[in-house]
């Protein structure tokens, strides 16, 4: 018996190191993960009883031959009953197995000379709840399992017959004494999946595993003369051989349809669009209304308000005017001063805005909400800022409320943000948000300023191909000046055309469009126009912003009523109206395109709904430019710029003398 539990132990702790030092198969996995069946098999049983006295009957003791003591047998029984695996194709994985474990034995005495004397047999049955684990081994089909065994008394009897020399009685079907209800051992053993259809007939696994283990059950019986005789300490414990089958199914990935790609080496036919800009417009006077992002932003590890928000000291905020940000400032490319740095000048200078507003306005009431890994630091954000505007504005303590959480009301990711990009969102959510229901506090920024690259002058190229292109580019050619763009890969491009006429007041080009097939055969195609510089009457536009939150669900219908009520009413009729769409960098590009394109369009459905209400007709240009950099209104390399990039933008150009 000690030789077969050692061979017992050996067999596994081989198996296992054999699990942990190969590698699992490397291929894609496309077998089925579940899987449900049932189980069948043999058990060779081998009985270790010591020397068991088996005179107690039931609740009488009633001697059979004198205290006759049995020794250690053999037997087969069956195991049969139902399971269900989870084979994920690494290294490890699991079964749960519940069914009938038959462990009957039978035993000889013989006496010194070789004569048989008695006969007696066992039939021990239980229903058996074995959760093991499956190892892998070289490979997903071939696999160890090994776990605990947890077994529950159904049956316990046995037969005696005596020998030819003995006087007892004959019993049969006798209960067996003092067996315990509840046992427990250890199972372990080898099996190999056999796929028995094809992959290719359905997504329906069949599966026929044989499979040889060993299982030791102890504890089977109280031995009464060995509790009585403290000389004896002999326990009833079995060691089964078992071999058997398993039968079980699963849903597996569907095979692949097998397709016919048709690589078609001819050159798609193109059809280009282009349309020029009536004129160039040198600059333009500019009424932006701006919104305060009413976020915060911090830096890893610190408490404290970076440097980069402007604070005031109390002479400096008594004296702050927010009007002091409407001075005028050229905000194009070509200005001493660009937009995005003048917005985020106003930006920076939020928490003064929102200062003189709560100073203006006695009534108004605050919520800071920090927000950082840890609570306390985020509560210790929201009071830094609570304790400048109290401080440096005077403004009462208590109608400021601040709280701190692990992440903030509107949190930047989603589970689809790419994990290259998990960094960025980590950084927006560590913040401040300045939260109130009082319009007085949270409304737009007016700012007054000089456009120099009015967005009515692109020049725009639309490229249609009735085949498969890699990408295209276009040259632009004439008076002077000579200029590829691209490669570009969607199906129309903006390109401003104030750099292409230069100086000049007038010139005619050539737009070459040239698109690569991915075999790399090109097709191309030219269209002439004409550019102009007109000196226009003075207008003043106006520009409109709509900020999205971190959130693709989030959609224009939520700026309707800011729409509807506060920017159809200051379009004039006969106006052009530019909406273009941006994106920040977190997220797939051509996502990010689609995304900007659908809130732009969105936007002007929702615009052009109401100024039909309003009896004002006007022309809409509608685009989305996605992430892309060249037009994106911030940058990206900050969580404010970002934030800043989530946008449609509304600009609103009347006719001379509007």
């Amino acid at each position: 018996m000690k030789q077969m539990k050692l061979a017992l132990y050996s067999l596994l702790t081989t198996a296992t190191l054999l699990a942990l030092t190969t590698n699992a198969n490397a291929q894609a996995y496309d077998d089925a993960i579940w899987r449900f069946g049932i189980f069948g098999g043999m058990n060779f049983n081998i009985v270790g009883v010591g020397a068991q006295d088996l005179q107690y009957v039931g609740t009488d003791i009633k001697p059979v031959n004198g205290n006759k003591d049995i020794i250690d047998g053999t037997g087969l029984g069956f195991y049969t009953g139902l399971m269900t695996e989870y084979a994920p194709g690494g290294l490890f994985g699991g079964q749960l197995r519940v069914g009938l474990d038959d462990r009957r034995v039978g035993f000889n005495d013989w006496d010194v000379n070789g004569t048989q004397r008695t006969r007696f047999s066992a039939r021990m049955t239980y229903v058996s709840v074995e959760p093991l684990l499956r190892v892998n081994l070289v490979q997903p089909n071939f696999h160890l399992t090994v776990g605990p065994l947890l077994s529950f008394k159904v049956a316990g009897k046995y037969d005696y017959i005596p020998g030819r020399d003995e006087t007892s009685a004959e019993i049969k079907d006798q209960e067996i004494p003092n067996l315990n209800g509840f046992t427990y051992g250890v199972s372990g053993g080898l099996g190999y999946d056999i796929l028995m259809n094809s992959k290719s007939s359905g997504n329906t696994r069949w599966y026929l595993t044989p499979f040889i283990e060993a299982s030791y059950m102890m504890d089977q019986r109280t031995n009464q003369l060995a509790a009585e005789q403290k000389d004896r300490n002999d326990t009833w414990v079995t060691t089964s051989l078992r071999g058997g089958f398993q039968l079980k199914f699963g849903a597996g990935p569907a095979a692949p349809i097998a397709e016919t790609v048709v690589v078609d080496e001819s050159l798609p036919s193109m059809d280009v669009s282009l349309r020029a800009p009536s004129n160039i417009t040198e600059e333009r006077k500019l009424i932006e209304f701006f919104p305060l992002r009413n976020y915060l932003f911090f830096e890893d590890g610190s408490t404290t308000l970076p440097s980069k928000y402007v604070k005031l000291n109390t002479s400096q905020a008594s004296s702050f005017d927010e009007k002091s940000l409407l001075e005028p400032a050229v905000t194009g490319t070509s200005g001493a001063t660009t937009r995005s740095q003048r917005q985020m000048g106003v930006y920076y200078n939020g928490l003064n805005v929102y200062g003189e507003r709560l100073r203006n306005n006695s009534t108004a009431t605050i919520t800071l909400v920090g927000s950082a890994p840890a609570e306390a630091d985020g509560k210790a954000m929201a009071e830094d800022v609570k304790s400048y505007l109290v401080s440096a504005f005077g403004i009462d303590a208590s109608r400021i409320t601040t709280k701190g959480q692990r992440r903030p009301p509107h949190e930047s990711g989603t589970r689809a943000t790419p994990k290259e990009d998990l960094g960025l969102v980590a950084e927006e959510n560590r913040r401040v948000e300045v939260l109130s229901s009082d319009n007085s506090i949270m409304m737009p920024v007016e700012i007054h300023s000089t456009q120099a690259e009015p967005i009515d002058n692109d020049l725009v190229l639309g490229v249609t191909t009735m085949g498969p292109i890699e990408s295209w580019t276009v040259n632009v050619n004439g008076n002077g000046y000579n200029q590829t763009y691209g490669p570009y890969r969607g199906s129309s491009q903006r390109i401003d055309a104030k750099p292409i006429l230069g100086t000049s007041q007038s010139g005619t080009y050539t737009a070459t469009v040239t698109a690569t097939t991915a075999s790399g055969k090109t097709v191309t195609k030219t269209q002439n126009f004409q550019l102009v510089k007109t000196e226009l009457p003075p207008v003043t536009g106006q520009r409109f912003s709509i900020l999205f939150e971190f959130d693709e669900s989030k959609t224009v219908k939520t700026y309707e009523q800011f729409l509807r009520q506060e920017v159809a009413p200051k379009i004039p009729s006969g106006s052009s109206v530019v909406i273009h769409g941006h994106t920040d960098k977190v997220g797939e590009e051509d996502y990010n395109i689609d995304l900007s394109n659908r809130r732009s369009t969105e936007t002007q459905r929702v615009l052009q709904d109401e100024l039909t209400k309003l009896g004002r007709t006007v022309t809409f240009d509608a685009y989305g430019f996605g992430e892309t950099e060249m037009r994106a209104p911030f940058e990206n390399t900050t969580p404010e710029g970002r934030y800043y990039n989530r946008t449609v933008l509304i600009e609103v150009i009347p006719t001379a003398g509007q």
